[in-house]
């Protein structure tokens, strides 16, 4: 399997906004660009609560998505999983809740999404630690904060 080089990694510091609305905006954004989605959560529980998003957002929307439990998980364009498996062959990461990702496994994506609560030290910190192993790596990196109730770039490398 050819695995693209690691190309943009977007930090979304969501410290102040509800983003669920936001993954599943940005998750059909993706998958009508006819990406494959992994969407990685802190806990199962989580995972759940994404994986009805999904289902229920809007009545004339519907993205084929499955749940790391399921059975045939990696034939669903978007797999929503608390645990990243090595087998998996999606070419784009959404990590939610600051979780924080091994470098050799961002390297098997060809972009990142990492959304984190910047009041939340743990999560800010892990942030920090990805943001730095990209950078090395000649990622590009952008970190986006929230003003407005909008999406704005704060920083990029």
């Amino acid at each position: 399997m050819y695995v693209k080089k690691l190309e943009k990694a977007y930090f979304y510091n969501s410290s102040q906004r509800d983003i669920i609305a936001d993954i599943f905006w940005l998750t059909e954004k993706l998958y009508k660009s006819r990406n494959t989605i992994l969407i990685c959560c802190k806990d199962y529980e989580n995972v759940k609560i994404i994986g009805d998003f999904l289902w229920a957002y809007r009545d004339d929307g519907f993205i084929p998505h499955s749940l790391e439990k399921e059975d045939q998980v990696s034939v669903y364009p978007v797999l929503i999983t608390s645990k990243i498996d090595k087998d998996y062959k999606h070419n784009t990461l959404l990590a939610l809740n600051g979780v924080l990702v091994e470098e050799k496994v961002c390297q098997k994506f060809s972009n990142v999404y990492y959304f984190f609560d910047n009041q939340e030290n743990k999560e800010k910190e892990n942030a920090r630690i990805m943001w730095k192993n990209f950078v090395s790596q000649n990622v590009v990196c952008k970190y986006w904060v929230n003003k407005a109730n909008k999406w704005v770039l704060q920083n990029s490398s």
